[in-house]
């Protein structure tokens, strides 16, 4: 059972082994052990960096659980937000590695499913399809299933 990503971002602040790092750095190694287990967090790498950075505190105190409480939940939520929030058909091409005539075949296929549309209101109107990061992240979990949907 795969964990949920409240309970690695626990993991991780118990974890006594932590080197004493800049803010910038914390950061990083903060994503890239998320990026491990929820492969979502690694295709959206920047994003989690910027919206980290006002967790340098947590993330750099030796011991966050204990008089940082809010802070750990606002940093939780932060993560959770990042990970379900659906991905436009850009970001899924760059984080699937699929060419664009491959998500619009696979989309009219049925294979991939958009679960929403955004209109856009940029010199007239144009809809954009959004994907679902769950999707997303178990194809990135299977790649044998994208490998199957190209034979």
């Amino acid at each position: 059972m795969q964990q949920t990503i409240a309970a690695d971002i626990v993991l991780y602040l118990q974890r006594l082994d932590r080197p004493v790092l800049s803010k910038g750095e914390q950061i990083s190694r903060f994503v890239d052990f998320l990026s491990e287990t929820h492969k979502i967090v690694g295709c959206r790498r920047e994003e989690c960096r910027k919206r980290l950075r006002r967790f340098g505190h947590v993330l750099g105190a030796s011991c966050p659980m204990t008089g940082m409480a809010r802070d750990v939940e606002r940093l939780i939520t932060a993560m959770e937000d990042i990970g379900t929030r659906p991905l436009t058909p850009a970001r899924l091409q760059s984080a699937l590695r699929i060419s664009s005539r491959e998500r619009i075949q696979w989309t009219r296929e049925g294979k991939l499913r958009p679960i929403a549309t955004r209109v856009i209101k940029d010199r007239g109107h144009f809809s954009l399809a959004l994907y679902s990061a769950d999707d997303v992240a178990r194809l990135l979990m299977s790649p044998e299933i994208l490998a199957s949907w190209r034979t």
